[in-house]
Formats: C-alpha cells, structure tokens, sequence
C-alpha cells in the first residue's frame, strides 16, 4: 500500500508537463491568423471559426475512447500514438490548401492533443494516491493554463513575422520535441498484468449512473458553463479586436495572454480561501464574479463600445471568477463518485466541459459580428447559466436531501 505522501514510482513531473504543454498550445496558437487565413483561403470568416468548436468536439468525444484504450494497451504506446497523430496533423494542417483539408486535420490534432490530458491523470493515478496525487494534479492544471496564456502571444508573432501557417509548423516542431522526449524519458506505469480494459456495456452503464448523480453532473455543469465564457472569447476575440477594432496579430497575443494569468492567479487564492470558507462558498463567489462580468460585458456590447478596454475589463471579471471555482467544481465532482469509476468520471466530465465549449463556439462562428454585442450575449448566458446551476444545487438540492 502506498503511502499518501509519497510517490509509488516517479512520474517524470517534467515529461508530463510539457507533453501538456505541447496539447494545449494547438487550441489557440493560430488565433492572430484566424482573419489571414480567411482571407487566403477565400473563405468567410464565420467558416474559419468553426476551427475552434471543430477541435473542442473531437478533444471531447475522444476522451471517452482513449482511457479505455490506455486502460488495454498502456500508457506510454497510446500517448506516442497520440503525440504522432498529434505532430503529423499539425503539419499537414501548415499545409493546407483548403478548408476542408484544414478542419480534418484539425479534428486528427485534436485527438492527438487529447491523448497527452487523458494519459497524464492516467499516469499519475497509477503512480500516486493522497497528498501525493493532489500535488501531481496540480501540475496538470498549470500546464493546462500556461499552454493557452504563451500560445496566442507567440502565435502573434509568428503571424507577424510570417504567416498563418508557420504557428501550425511551430506546433508540429514541438510535437515531435516531446515525442522523443516521451519515447526516451518515459517508462510505462500499467504493468501487463494489471491491465483490465472495461467492457463497452461496463462503460454505457457507468456514464449513465453518472449522469443520474446529481452532484457530479452538477459539478461538472458548472464547470462547463463558466468556462464556457473563456470558449467563447477564444472564438469571438479574433474578430472583435483584429478586425473590427484594428488591433495587430501581436497585440492581440497579448490580450489573449492576460486571461488565462489572471485565471492562474484566481487559482491561487482560491487555494488560500479554502483555509477560511468552504468549498460550496468559493464556488458561489465565484459564480457571483462570473455573471458579473457577464453583466457588464452586455452593457459594454449594448453601448457598442470601439476600443478594446471595455471588452477586456468584463471579460477579467468572468474569468476571474472561473479561476475561483473551476478547481474545486473538479474535485467536488469526483469527490461525489466511487474510486472505482473515478476514471470514467473524469472522462465523462471533460466530454461535458468541451462539449459545451464546441456547442458555444459554433453557434458564435456561425453569426456575423459588427461589434462586441453578439460576444457579450453568450458572456452573459453561459455565466447565468453556471449561476443558477450553483444556486440550484445549493439551496434546492442540498436542502431537498
């Protein structure tokens, strides 16, 4: 039995990392050049937009068939898998002539990039448990976090400098980077003898029972709605700023940059907080904070505002907010299962996280902005939205049971 403190073999903190590092840059690296390759392409920029609710889908869905995958095979060929299809597609998406071949290659980087999250808590299951595990998955969060804070400002340059395609070929450079990292620093952490894949019914049945937890599906809800905002500037952002306010591809990096820090910042108090108020309470604020921005942001849109402050200010609040509570919705939700299908909890609550964000970003692709009006609205709903399910579940459900 292991220790709660102490790692049962090393998980190489520095190899999952940035095999993280190398998945979460591929979502919005390419964002400065989003109005390029428009314009390249001859193709409108609602089209080009649907790369980013494309590659949310299939990091969704693919979730749910790579940890059994790992579960039957092990660790470390699934992720080699993973980070070639991942390098691969990368590649062939700098290539692209059109955008059909661009949104197929998107959907292959996408399961690629998936493989390094599903096998990174995979890893450090199998290698940790306790105070141990707890410190491991911090880890995760901060690289799942830094990867969308460098990605956009160095996509901004690179657009500068060169074009579109080069951010796409800086993402394959690294793929292959952490591929030979992965395949000489990585040992295997599932014995063959302890492989024991889940039949599919075992699976049907465990998501289903799942769903019906009412915790869990509430947890993992609020996660979804209040990052929800974040997918939604992702998509949104480009337009706004680059195209209607004028802002260059490098600047732009940079305020796509400032979110995600001050989310890693709200993380980090959230942490202090849990010394003083409960779990349920930091969630609250942070909801409060959340729809707050949200709020704000209508006001800005409804005002038709030009300059890119405005927009910036109410998104802060939002997603200050969602570095709150997003943590502890996590472990709350997991908290709520049985160890035995931690597993299949956090492949089911992943699937509800990026699958909201894909549901939010198609709609947002698929209608022309003139303004800040049209982003402002799906701020407002999706923040509302993890509002009232946190309002539900702690003064309806909880007093109901």
């Amino acid at each position: 039995m292991m220790s709660a403190n102490k790692i049962k073999q090393d998980a190489p903190m520095s190899v999952l990392f940035t095999m993280l590092f190398a998945g979460q840059i591929a979502s919005t690296i390419f964002l400065p050049g989003l109005p390029s390759i428009a314009a390249e392409l001859n193709i409108p920029r609602s089209i080009v937009q649907t790369m980013v609710p494309v590659y949310l889908a299939a990091f969704a869905s693919t979730q749910l068939i790579i940890g059994p995958l790992s579960d039957k095979f092990g660790r470390k060929p699934i992720v080699l898998l993973g980070i070639l299809l991942f390098t691969i597609a990368s590649y062939l998406c700098a290539n692209a002539d059109d955008i059909h071949t661009l949104l197929l290659c998107r959907v292959a980087q996408a399961t690629g990039a998936c493989s390094t999250l599903v096998i990174s808590r995979a890893i450090i299951r199998d290698t940790s448990e306790g105070l141990a595990a707890a410190k491991a998955m911090s880890y995760v969060a901060i690289a799942m976090a830094i990867g969308p804070i460098l990605a956009p400002f160095i996509g901004g340059f690179l657009t500068g400098w060169f074009d579109w395609r080069a951010t796409f070929l800086f993402t394959s450079l690294t793929g292959l980077i952490v591929l030979v990292l992965i395949f000489f620093n990585l040992k295997e952490t599932l014995p063959k003898e302890m492989r024991d894949p889940p039949k599919v019914t075992t699976l049907l049945t465990n998501y289903r029972d799942l769903l019906k937890n009412v915790k869990f599906t509430s947890y993992s809800m609020i996660v979804a709605f209040a990052s929800g905002a974040m997918q939604a500037y992702v998509v949104a952002s480009p337009i706004i700023f680059i195209v209607i306010m004028g802002v260059s591809p490098e600047v732009f990096g940079f305020y796509v940059m400032i979110m995600p820090s001050l989310f890693v910042l709200a993380t980090f108090i959230s942490r202090k907080m849990l010394d003083y108020i409960t779990v349920d309470q930091i969630v609250i604020i942070g909801g409060l904070f959340s729809c707050s921005g949200g709020v704000l942001q209508l006001f800005f849109g409804i005002s038709e505002v030009e300059t890119p402050l405005p927009v910036l200010i109410a998104f802060a609040i939002s997603n200050f907010g969602t570095g709150l509570l997003l943590g502890n919705c996590y472990a709350a939700a997991l908290n709520s299962v049985k160890p035995e299908v931690a597993g299949s909890a956090s492949a089911l609550g992943g699937f509800l996280h990026f699958g909201w964000g894909a549901l939010i970003t198609i709609t947002l692709a698929n209608i022309h902005m003139t303004s800040s009006f049209v982003f402002s609205v799906a701020q407002l709903t999706t923040t509302t939205l993890a509002l009232i399910t946190i309002i539900v579940l702690n003064f309806v459900f909880v007093k109901s049971s």
